[in-house]
């Protein structure tokens, strides 16, 4: 990337950061969201490709109808947030040792599986800002606290359409006070007995305001379903990539899924 392409991307993201914040100066970051049935993972399917994070996967998954949209993040090597699963697996086929972050520069000029545009936090958040009514769900893999902050402080005039996931109850209190409205916690960091707790978890869910609670799919079995549905608020699972899986789950009363396919490829 060129040293003027890099100043006019740096503008660009100033002026519509600064036009943003004057437009949403007296609006509540309390987002109504509804009908969030369905979540494509990871930004969903990118041509025949999964996983991905990538500008053509959330293009893709937005042009398909999708308004909720899950996003992986991690930070580079020089404390870049970006859009990217974890740092172990080789996407961009650079031969980098596994575990080994990107810089921020070599995050930019990358492409995943050799061909898929790579994005940062705000790039994601400019391609956002344009899409009405259209959800990113975070999943920071390392650091969440830090890594809402920094959403919160690079690209918070978006921040009425970010949704943030939770790993542990301590979490809550410090999402809340950033300014954010709609918050899921998600159990699939925490250890077998405290994902298992649901007496605990339903405490935790009727004493705060949650948007919903997620869990993967080996944990969703009638007894569990039943149990967490004191709490009263959704209950989502993940990752689901069928079509009997999914009925399973909506049957059981399941008020929605992750998945890393968009609907009419559900095998």
């Amino acid at each position: 990337m060129s040293i003027i392409n890099k100043f006019y991307k740096v503008l660009k993201c100033a002026v519509i950061t600064s036009f943003a914040a004057v437009c949403f100066s007296t609006v509540s970051y309390a987002a109504a969201v509804d009908n969030m049935d369905y979540i494509v993972h990871a930004g969903g399917q990118a041509g025949d490709d999964i996983g991905t994070n990538s500008l053509e996967a959330v293009k893709n998954s937005f042009l398909n109808g999708y308004r909720y949209i899950e996003i992986d993040f991690n930070f580079t090597s020089d404390g870049k947030l970006v859009c990217i699963h974890d740092w172990d697996t080789d996407y961009f086929r650079m031969g980098k040792p596994a575990g080994k972050a990107l810089s921020g520069a070599e995050f930019e000029n990358a492409k995943v599986l050799g061909r898929y545009t790579t994005m940062t936090a705000e790039d994601l958040a400019q391609w956002l800002y344009q899409k009405p009514n259209t959800y990113v769900i975070t999943d920071i893999k390392e650091n969440n606290i830090s890594g809402l902050q920094y959403l919160s402080t690079h690209c918070g005039y978006i921040k009425n359409r970010i949704i943030p996931q939770i790993y542990n109850e301590s979490e809550y209190d410090k999402v809340k006070a950033m300014g954010y409205s709609n918050i899921i916690y998600t159990l699939y960091k925490l250890n077998y007995s405290d994902k298992t707790n649901t007496k605990e978890i339903v405490r935790f869910a009727q004493s705060h305001k949650l948007y919903a609670i997620v869990f993967s799919t080996e944990l969703a079995t009638p007894n569990y379903v039943n149990a967490l549905k004191g709490a009263k608020t959704k209950l989502m699972a993940h990752t689901v990539n069928s079509l009997s899986e999914t009925e399973r789950l909506f049957n059981m009363g399941i008020d929605g899924i992750y998945s890393d396919y968009l609907k009419e490829n559900l095998k």
